[in-house]
């Protein structure tokens, strides 16, 4: 199983600047390509990585903030080869399936009439793609459905924490994974609200363990720190932490791989 960075940034000012890319990423196993959080430029980062985006079998989607949904559709019309065929799933927040609380939906009914499946999930529920589950988990955010995600494949779990801001008992729901991948969008102690910052990520680290920790989604403030930020927690927790690059793939196996894309 491996898992690709399309793009590692995040926020408003990194989104509209692409000072860092912002097209999500790929979990990629037997027979199931998932792309998670398709952002602006989604498509071209696909294109620059070398990836066929027919591929796609599920499209997954956090939260209806335009850095995560923007190229949905476009990932829709990918996964039915061109609006051609009735396939893809697609699987989201209540907010970017059916619209809460101002957020509209991020898909319109001309895309969603080609699908195989669309689904909110709510946290905690589950459900399951090409025979790997998965887990919707909670968050604090500013969008109230936003959604976590926990991925059970063969070779482990994997864990993304979604856009949030820090809560009591939020490391429970990462307890057993191989690799977390964590929106850390500030360095230092410099939170923000709904964010979280390096120094939560120690604090869920510590109660966790996971083989590897990947930082990833990064805002302006990131930018000239991401490998010393790295260095701080996995020296503050002993849990081996990576800051993401742009087309850096992780293949998880029995033991757990990194590779940088050679300029």
């Amino acid at each position: 199983m491996e898992i690709i960075f399309l793009g590692t940034g995040g926020g408003r000012w990194v989104t509209l600047l692409q000072k860092l890319r912002t097209g999500g990423f790929r979990i990629q196993g037997d027979n199931i390509n998932i792309h998670i959080d398709p952002g602006p430029g989604a498509m071209l980062d696909l294109r620059d990585a070398g990836i066929n985006p027919f591929s796609t079998h599920a499209c997954i989607v956090s939260h209806s903030h335009p850095d995560h949904y923007t190229d949905a559709e476009l990932m829709v019309e990918a996964m039915t080869r061109a609006m051609t065929k009735h396939r893809g799933s697609f699987i989201g927040s209540l907010s970017t399936v059916d619209g809460v609380d101002g957020f509209r939906p991020v898909l319109s009914n001309y895309h969603i009439s080609q699908l195989s499946e669309i689904r909110a999930l709510k946290v905690w529920d589950k459900t399951e793609i090409r025979g790997v589950k998965l887990e919707a988990l909670p968050t604090r955010h500013s969008d109230p459905t936003a959604i976590g995600m926990k991925f059970n494949f063969k070779e482990g779990a994997i864990a993304y924490t979604c856009d949030t801001e820090y809560f009591s008992g939020m490391e429970s729901s990462y307890t057993g994974v191989r690799v977390l991948i964590a929106n850390i969008i500030r360095p230092d102690k410099k939170r923000i609200k709904w964010h979280l910052c390096r120094d939560d990520l120690i604090k869920i680290l510590k109660k966790t363990e996971p083989e590897l920790a990947v930082m990833q989604h990064f805002g302006m403030t990131m930018l000239n720190r991401l490998d010393s930020e790295a260095r701080a927690v996995e020296k503050a927790t002993g849990v081996k932490t990576i800051a993401a690059k742009d087309f850096m793939k992780i293949i998880v196996k029995k033991d757990i791989r990194v590779q940088y894309r050679s300029k």
